[in-house]
């Protein structure tokens, strides 16, 4: 009978799925605490800090890619739900086990070996996959009815502060007394038309208009400003979906004034309507 090499494959991501896992540490300790009491032949430790939900993890693949040379011939893992997520991960574990290059995958609470009946491997990986299919959409419809009440998941735009203090789910943001009033002078300037992006830009940025981190900001993150919906009151969420809610905070601007600046945005050169007093007018005339 072949030796069994074991590989020990110990994983989790920082995502709500693995809230309640083991942290690769203590995964490690006890499946070496397994190994030993059972007298396993543990040939390498792998671990990975990403979610299984997608094919595609660089050290699982580093895993089958041993196996496959020979290297190793066996798996010690914390659970099924440790090694995949997703249908694809789970059918070439289950296809290495059918064709015996993997000789045995053990958990703490079972042994999978290929004579095993492939239905049990497949209603468990299957298990695991649907779990994660299910966080995902009780995740979007907790989120869709956070924004319809009028708050907008993630970080508050720049101007505003996010309030730690309220209540789950109800994490609402208000207007940031430093920055604030610099972001409404902002559209007030460029709504008039008389100044350029360029200008108020370099304008912003004397008034003393800078990111979290204390520092100017850019240029792009300028502009990315220029063009949220969220500082006359309503916010996109996701990005990019076109799903448009009212949010429950304080507008800094009004709708009319954001879309003044959206024309602005879009000009593609600005002719300025200003007054100039020239000194000399009228005492000096060209030679020519």
């Amino acid at each position: 009978m072949e030796k069994l090499k074991y590989i020990i494959y110990a994983r989790k991501s920082s995502e709500a799925e693995d809230r309640q896992v083991l942290s690769l540490e203590s995964q490690i300790d006890e499946l070496k605490r397994l190994a030993e009491k059972e007298g396993l032949e543990v040939v390498e430790e792998l671990t990975e800090a990403k979610s299984a939900k997608e094919p595609g993890r660089p050290v699982f693949n580093l895993m089958i890619e041993k196996i496959q040379k020979g290297e190793a011939n066996a798996i010690l893992t914390w659970k099924i739900d440790r090694l995949s997520r997703n249908p694809i991960d789970s059918g070439t574990l289950q296809w290495l086990l059918q064709q015996g290059i993997i000789k045995e995958i053990r958990t703490p609470e079972r042994v999978y070996k290929p004579e095993d009946n492939a239905l049990l491997w497949a209603v468990e990986s299957g298990v695991a996959n649907q779990f994660i299919r299910d966080l995902s959409i009780n995740t979007k419809r907790g989120l869709r009815k956070k924004c319809e009440k009028g708050y907008k998941p993630g970080l508050a735009p720049l101007g505003y502060l996010n309030n730690k203090y309220s209540p789950k789910g109800e994490h609402y943001y208000f207007p940031d007394p430093e920055r604030a009033p610099i972001i409404q002078k902002i559209f007030k300037t460029l709504a008039t038309a008389l100044y350029t992006p360029s200008e108020v830009y370099k304008m912003a940025i004397s008034w003393g208009l800078t990111g979290r981190n204390g520092k100017p900001i850019s240029r792009a993150r300028f502009y990315e400003i220029l063009r949220l919906p969220d500082y006359y009151g309503e916010f996109e969420y996701p990005k990019g979906s076109g799903n448009f809610y009212k949010g429950n905070y304080e507008p800094l601007i009004t709708k009319e004034e954001w879309e003044l600046v959206q024309k602005v945005l879009q000009k593609k050169s600005f002719k300025k309507n200003r007054v100039y007093i020239h000194s000399f007018r009228g005492l000096l005339r060209c030679g020519e």
